[in-house]
C-alpha cells in the first residue's frame, strides 16, 4: 500500500480555478464514495481549503490511483487538467508533511491548514473512507506539524488568511478602529476575523449568518458585537465601511443587482472559497473589492525567517517520510508473516487429525498432541518469520510477495 496525492493549489492555480475543484462537506463526502468503487483504490481523503483542493488515496498502485484521482477533478471541470499536480509514494507523503505544517500555504507557516487537514481526516473517517494507512500518515503529519510549530516557534503571531485580511484593512481605511464592519458568516474563519477586529481594536463590528445566532454566544469573542438577520444584509450594507465575507455558501451572497446605492467608499474583503461577493461589484468606483489572490503578495519581516525554518525542516520531513514508508513495508510483511502463521496453524490441524485418526487420542492425551504439534510447525516457520519483520525494504518484499503468490498458486493447483 502506498499513498497518492492529486490536486490544485494557488502555487499554480488562480482563484477562479480553484473555485471549481473546491469541495463542500456534502460533496467531501460523495467524492469520497465515488472513489472507493474504483478498484485501485483503498482508503480516500478530500482536503478542501481557500487555497487548495487535494485528494489522498491509498493504493496497491499508487500510479493508477493519482491517475484516477486526477481524472476525476477533470470530469468535475476539463480545464482543471493544466493546473493539476500529482504525487506517490515517499513523495506524496513529503507533500502532506509539508502542507499540513503550513510550508506550501500561500501564507507562509498560517495556523487554519493545521485544523482543515484534521478536520479533512473527521470527515474521511466519519463517512468510512479512511483506514489504518490513512489514518496513521495524516495523524503522523499533523503531530509533525504541531511539533515544528512549536519548535521553531512559528505561532507566535497570528498567521492566517483572516489575519493577513485585518492587516490589510487597516494599512487601507484611516481611523480604521471607529469604522463600521460587517462580518459575514460566523463559522471558524468569521470568528478568526470577529478575534482579530477586537485585538486590533475594531470599535462598531457587527455580524449576520444565514442561520441566526443571537450576539451573546460571541460575548468572550467581542463584547460589544451587534447582530442582525441575514435577509437585513443590504439595507446594513448601505452605510457600512467595511464588509469581510468568510461563508462556505455554494452561491452568492452579495450581489451587485441587490446592492443599494453607496453613500460612502465600502472595502469588501472576499474570503470565501468559492466566492461569496458577485466581482462585478469591483466595477462600482465607490467599492474596493479583495478576494483571496490579493493577499499572496502580502509579506512581512517574518516571512524571511519562516522560509529558513522551512528550509531547515525539510530535512526533518524527508526523515520523517522515510519513517512512514517503513512502517508501510513493515505492514507489508505482516500479511506475509500471517499467511505463514495460518499455513502452519492448518498443516498442525492436518497432522492432529490424521494421527488422531489413527490413533483415536482422548482426555489428555489428546490435549498434549494438539500442543505439541502446534508448537512444532510454529517452531519450523518462525525463523522466516522473525527473517521478514527485519525487511525494511520495498523491492525486496515485493519479490518476496510474488514469490508467496507463485507458491500459493501452485499448491493450489496441486491440491485440485
Amino acid at each position: 500500500m502506498q499513498l497518492a496525492v492529486a490536486g490544485i493549489s494557488h502555487n499554480k492555480a488562480p482563484q477562479d480555478v480553484r473555485e471549481k475543484a473546491s469541495f463542500t462537506k456534502r460533496r467531501a463526502v460523495e467524492g469520497m464514495n465515488t472513489l472507493l468503487g474504483e478498484t485501485q483504490i483503498e482508503e480516500a481523503m478530500i482536503l478542501s481549503t481557500c487555497n487548495r483542493s487535494e485528494i489522498y488515496a491509498i493504493s496497491e498502485e499508487p500510479g493508477e490511483a493519482a491517475e484516477i484521482l486526477s481524472d476525476f477533478y477533470v470530469r468535475q471541470a476539463p480545464e482543471l487538467a493544466d493546473y493539476l499536480y500529482w504525487k506517490t509514494g515517499d513523495e506524496a507523503v513529503r507533500h502532506l508533511f509539508r502542507v499540513a505544517s503550513g510550508f506550501d500555504s500561500m501564507i507562509l507557516g498560517e495556523d487554519q491548514i493545521l485544523g482543515q487537514t484534521k478536520q479533512a481526516l473527521d470527515l474521511s473517517a466519519s463517512a468510512g473512507a479512511s483506514g489504518k494507512y490513512l489514518n496513521k500518515i495524516v495523524r503522523e503529519a499533523v503531530t509533525y506539524a504541531k511539533k515544528t510549530k512549536a519548535k521553531y516557534s512559528v505561532s507566535e503571531s497570528p498567521r492566517s488568511l483572516c489575519a493577513t485580511a485585518v492587516k490589510q484593512i487597516m494599512r487601507m481605511v484611516p481611523d480604521y478602529a471607529d469604522k463600521r464592519v460587517l462580518i459575514i458568516g460566523s463559522g471558524k474563519m468569521g470568528l478568526l476575523a470577529l478575534r482579530y477586529m477586537a485585538e486590533e481594536g475594531f470599535t462598531d463590528v457587527t455580524m449576520t449568518n444565514r442561520t441566526y445566532h443571537p450576539g451573546d454566544e460571541y460575548q468572550t469573542i467581542y463584547r460589544s458585537l451587534n447582530v442582525i438577520p441575514y435577509d437585513d444584509r443590504y439595507d446594513f450594507v448601505k452605510d457600512t465601511d467595511i464588509v469581510i465575507s468568510a461563508t462556505a455558501s455554494p452561491h452568492l451572497v452579495l450581489k451587485r443587482s441587490l446592492m443599494p446605492r453607496r453613500r460612502k467608499p465600502l472595502l469588501i474583503a472576499d474570503l470565501g472559497m468559492p466566492r461569496d461577493v458577485d466581482t462585478e461589484l469591483a466595477d462600482d468606483e465607490e467599492i474596493t473589492l479583495l478576494s483571496i489572490d490579493d493577499f499572496t503578495q502580502l509579506f512581512d519581516e517574518s516571512d524571511r525567517r519562516l522560509k529558513e525554518v522551512a528550509r531547515l525542516a525539510e530535512k526533518e520531513i524527508r526523515e520523517e517520510a522515510e519513517a512512514v514508508e517503513s512502517w508501510i513495508a513493515k505492514t507489508r510483511t505482516d500479511g506475509l508473516t500471517g499467511r505463514l502463521m495460518n499455513q502452519a496453524r492448518e498443516h498442525a490441524d492436518e497432522t492432529i487429525e490424521i494421527l488422531n485418526s489413527r490413533y483415536q487420542f482422548t482426555g489428555r492425551d489428546r490435549e498434549f498432541l494438539e500442543k505439541i504439534v502446534h508448537s512444532q510447525f510454529r517452531q519450523m516457520v518462525m525463523p522466516a518469520v522473525l527473517g521478514l519483520r527485519t525487511i525494511d525494504d520495498t523491492e525486496q518484499i515485493g519479490t518476496i510477495e510474488d514469490a508467496a503468490a507463485i507458491l500459493t498458486a501452485c499448491a493450489r493447483e496441486k491440491s485440485e
